[in-house]
């Protein structure tokens, strides 16, 4: 027959089971302290974030920053899959998780809740959640840079263009000594008026100097 504690082992029992309990509330406590410090943080990066379950493709965690630039509540991102929220890859065609690639910076684009698709700057890694190995993602709009950078490829086309024209019309033109006409590439004579039209955005309107008018009508300034 088993032997009956005393009434000192179970006061003893008591204490530890209540130390147990009082360790277990604290570690609780440090947990929450510890989550709701993250979430601070979090929500303080103007960086979009967002947390991802790598087996199901749920987006279990995503800060203030993701949510304005998916346009739409936490509460409506949490739990969706993100393929079909944030993501345009398809199913099965996880870039990371799928297809292998690495979690280098890499520009992507976001699928906002409107269907529109905007051009960002995204890094995929690796945490720890819950004993569980998640993806966190982090990506920036660049739409404002992608803007400026094709703005820019545009004024330098102008720019390229421009000096294209006026390289045309430089160098050393053949250009007969009698009538003036200019002898083009394909090696045929031009007008002056009709070459510097066609290589470049001149126009031209004709009237007659006072020197050739004297000549062309000289009855009319020998009267004067």
């Amino acid at each position: 027959m088993a032997r009956k504690p005393t009434y000192g082992e179970l006061e003893q029992k008591i204490k530890e089971l209540e130390k147990e309990a009082a360790e277990r509330r604290r570690a609780e406590e440090l947990l929450r302290e510890s989550e709701v410090r993250l979430k601070t943080v979090l929500d303080t990066i103007q960086a979009g974030i967002v947390v991802i379950d790598p087996e199901t493709h749920v987006i279990v965690g995503v800060n203030v920053a993701a949510g304005k630039m998916v346009g739409a509540p936490r509460e409506h991102i949490l739990r969706s899959v993100c393929h079909k929220y944030i993501c345009p890859a398809e199913e099965g065609r996880c870039p990371v998780t799928d297809l292998g690639q690495n979690f280098d910076t890499t520009e992507g684009v976001l699928l906002t809740a409107s269907g529109k698709r905007v051009p960002i700057l995204k890094t995929v890694g690796s945490v720890i959640l819950a004993g569980r190995e998640h993806l966190l993602e982090s990506f920036l709009d660049i739409a404002e840079r992608k803007k400026a950078e094709e703005e820019r490829e545009r004024l330098i086309g102008e720019l390229q263009e421009a000096l294209a024209r006026v390289k045309t019309l430089s160098g050393l033109l053949p250009i007969c000594a009698s009538c003036k006409k200019i002898r083009n590439d394909q090696g045929y004579w031009q007008q002056i008026e009709a070459y510097i039209r066609d290589h470049s955005e001149a126009e031209f309107s004709h009237s007659v100097c006072p020197e050739c008018a004297k000549k062309l009508y000289p009855e009319v300034f020998d009267k004067k």
